[in-house]
């Protein structure tokens, strides 16, 4: 609220506060000088009155006392006169019928009082003892309250000092008489010379003291009260005059020339006569009015050259504007036209490798080949899958640098993912005589949620690389849990490998970029360690190395991400060979959408045999025409084609209304922004090529409940696992020493060129051996080799 008070309101309420503060102190000290004052007015008079008593008692025991001792003795009443007290009492009574000492009261406080009327109350009591254990004390003064009243109080020490006193207050038998017959036996004897024995107090109400205090302090203060009222009102005429009204006068100029753009008259303004006045003066206010006036004429002169300069950069800016917009346009355009290039080349890329994948699978199928045939096939699927994963990690980083990799996260074994991990280097690592550790916490969760793939991925690019680069020692992949809440996993992968030099290790995650150990190998393409950084940043955390040349590497990153029970994980079942669909079941209708016609047969050859009925169509509108004429029970549906692509076909089929058909999208874009484009426009599912055909008959048996009949496991298979070692016996034993080295240094090739070594007659064991380099079973063969 003060803030919004105006600067003079302000200085007034400031005075009037110091005012108010200034009349309650000079009150309150005021008050105390003249209640101090008072009572040493009062002191004084008691003192005149003690004084006075003093002198009394001293002649009544000089004076009257010695001329009345021996009347005192014979004369049958006791004579008060010769008493101290009792002539002090008398004269303090002559006192106090004067206006002065009206209220006075005078006691002579005694503890063992020969008059009862002196006897010492509890408070006077205490008054003696003080005297008595302070003899250096002379007076005590103070208030005490009493029946209602308090009363101001002024005491000194009464002590025996004349001997005579004994006669009447020593001891019974010596005292007068006619003192026994008056006042008895019971008090005022027993007194010593030099004793304490009361103290002389005179008592005044302490209203009286006040009383006078308050005619006092008020005509003070109303003094006072005038002074300062007088001087709190000039010096706010005297501030309003040389300090608030000047600075009013400048700040309604400067509130007209902040309401805009300053103006000529505003200007003016500050050379007003009240202005020019007030800057002609040499304090404060002066000084002010004088930088207000130079700022109002600079301000005026600035704001002119601003003026101009805003009009020129204001033109500049709009043509930096256009040129900003024409690059972001022309960076957009540029950005969609890489998207389109890299949906069309994994278009391009994968369709192709989908036909050989596809028409391996269906030759593998066949029971016909023989181990030679077999092993060509093998070689063909092996080579179509290393040429997967070269397009894959070229597009996967185009897919990184364009900023469209997503996280497809998922409930997973970890346990199980880091066993095979451990099953596919462990044969590797052997071959070259090191040593492979998983050295895992025992609080690692076995179930976890993050993207499987790509944290395989990382794993395996770091894990190979370690492998090798190292030629002897050992590599080792330590997981531990760093945080519990959110779950941070830490992997580290260390070996005693060649090392990379810290000149390499700067750009080490950039695209294409190799150590020189990787240029020497001549293999991969540079891109694992940038794809693996950016999958870990990607999953929320980072990856770091340190290396020493001849000593080894540690490669370390962290993930985070949360355990799962074992009830949300999907088991997957094991893969087996689909021979044909199981009798009773009713004869389901497949349409396949496809242009190429090499991959139109493919499927017509993988479904037909099964049982299904299969019919084609080379265009989204062919498809359309054939669902409205033959209602298949599923489509699999290209989305690149001519005349009408999948999206837009598959968009009209699910928009009849008739019950709809399940249409799963089959796509050679690695992007996963295509595969949601496919399920929104109506898809049931999608599927990458190239495909699995295992896959392909599982979404079938999702969605249309399809059951197939399996394969039984072939007789090669079953030979395979009663092979033994006499089995080899047919074999020369250099062959066998040959089959025992390759297996040791896990040389799959080698491996398949002895087998075709082997003569036609002995087709069991080469098809069992062929079975087990496929299945990367190279201990089995080291057992039969023994």
């Amino acid at each position: 609220m003060l803030r919004k008070l105006k600067l003079g309101t302000k200085f007034t309420l400031l005075l009037t506060l110091v005012f108010l503060g200034g009349i309650c102190l000079s009150g309150m000290i005021l008050a105390s000088a003249m209640q101090h004052l008072a009572e040493e007015d009062v002191s004084t008079k008691a003192e005149i009155l003690v004084q006075t008593m003093n002198s009394v008692r001293n002649y009544t025991d000089n004076s009257i006392d010695p001329l009345l001792a021996n009347q005192l003795l014979t004369a049958p009443a006791f004579i008060p006169e010769t008493v101290p007290g009792y002539a002090a009492r008398q004269v303090f009574e002559q006192f106090r019928t004067h206006p002065e000492y009206k209220s006075f009261l005078y006691k002579e406080a005694t503890l063992n009082p020969t008059n009862p009327r002196d006897q010492a109350d509890n408070f006077e009591i205490n008054l003696v003892e003080q005297f008595r254990q302070q003899p250096q004390t002379t007076k005590l003064s103070g208030y005490r309250p009493i029946y209602g009243e308090t009363l101001f109080y002024i005491a000194q020490p009464l002590k025996v000092t004349q001997q005579n006193c004994l006669m009447c207050h020593g001891q019974p038998a010596s005292a007068p008489k006619s003192m026994i017959q008056t006042y008895g036996t019971q008090g005022g004897f027993g007194w010593k010379l030099n004793e304490i024995v009361a103290a002389q107090t005179i008592y005044v109400p302490a209203d009286e003291v006040f009383m006078r205090v308050r005619h006092t302090l008020t005509l003070v203060m109303s003094i006072v009260v005038a002074v300062f009222a007088l001087g709190v009102w000039l010096i706010n005429r005297f501030l309003k005059g040389t300090v608030i009204q000047p600075l009013k006068q400048l700040t309604a100029i400067a509130q007209k020339v902040g309401a805009g753009t300053i103006t000529v008259e505003q200007v003016e303004g500050f050379d007003s006569p009240e202005i020019i006045k007030v800057a002609q003066r040499a304090d404060e206010p002066g000084q002010l009015a004088r930088t207000f006036q130079y700022m109002a004429h600079e301000v005026a002169a600035r704001e002119q050259n601003l003026t101009q300069v805003v009009k020129l950069r204001t033109a500049e800016l709009a043509a930096s504007i256009k040129e900003a917009e024409t690059a972001r346009a022309k960076a957009e355009a540029a950005n969609k036209t890489k998207s389109l290039f890299l949906s069309n080349m994994s278009h391009e890329l994968r369709t192709p490798l989908n036909v050989m994948s596809g028409f391996v699978q269906l030759m593998m199928r066949s029971g016909s080949l023989n181990s030679q045939q077999q092993n060509y096939l093998d070689t063909i699927r092996r080579s179509g899958e290393h040429l997967l994963t070269l397009i894959n990690d070229v597009l996967e980083m185009s897919k990184i640098e364009a900023g469209r990799t997503t996280l497809n996260e998922t409930n997973f074994n970890l346990a199980a993912l880091l066993d095979w991990l451990q099953q596919v280097f462990q044969f590797k690592a052997q071959s070259k005589n090191i040593e492979l550790i998983f050295a895992l916490a025992a609080n690692l969760p076995q179930y976890i949620y993050t993207d499987e793939s790509k944290l395989r991925q990382i794993l395996v690019n770091l894990l190979g690389n370690a492998i090798k680069f190292t030629p002897k020692g050992k590599v080792t992949l330590r997981v531990s849990v760093v945080n519990q809440e959110p779950l941070t996993l830490n992997f580290a992968v260390e070996d005693t490998g060649l090392g990379i030099s810290p000149a390499e290790l700067e750009n080490l995650f950039e695209p294409f970029v190799q150590s020189e150990s990787g240029r020497k190998s001549q293999e991969g393409t540079g891109l694992g360690l940038a794809i693996s950084r950016s999958f870990v940043q990607l999953m929320g955390g980072d990856i770091t190395v340190s290396s020493q040349v001849g000593v080894g590497s540690i490669f370390k990153f962290t993930i985070q991400t949360h355990a799962v029970v074992t009830a949300q994980i999907e088991i997957p079942t094991p893969s087996q060979q689909v021979m044909e669909l199981i009798a009773g079941q009713p004869t389901y209708r497949i349409l396949v959408a496809e242009d190429k016609p090499e991959n139109r047969q493919l499927l017509i050859e993988l479904l037909t045999p099964v049982g299904f009925e299969v019919r084609c169509a080379t265009n989204g509108q062919e498809a359309i025409n054939l669902w409205q004429s033959w209602q298949p029970h599923l489509i699999w549906m290209d989305m690149r084609m001519p005349v009408l692509n999948g999206y837009e076909a598959t968009k009209q089929i699910k928009a009849s209304g008739n019950p709809a058909t399940i249409v799963i999208a089959l796509s050679g874009s690695a992007f996963e922004e295509d595969r949601q484009t496919a399920l929104s426009t109506g898809c049931d599912d999608f599927v990458r090529k190239p495909f699995r055909t295992e896959e392909v008959f599982a979404k079938m048996a999702l969605y249309l409940g399809v059951r197939y009949l399996y394969a039984a496991e072939s007789i090669s298979s079953a030979n395979n696992h009663r092979l033994t070692p006499q089995d080899l016996a047919v074999m020369p034993a250099a062959w066998i020493a040959q089959l025992r080295d390759c297996a040791t240094k896990v040389q799959s090739q080698q491996i398949l060129q002895l087998i075709n070594q082997i003569p036609v007659s002995h087709t069991h064991l080469a098809n069992g051996l062929t079975q087990l380099v496929n299945n990367f079973d190279f201990e089995k063969i080291l057992e039969l080799t023994i």
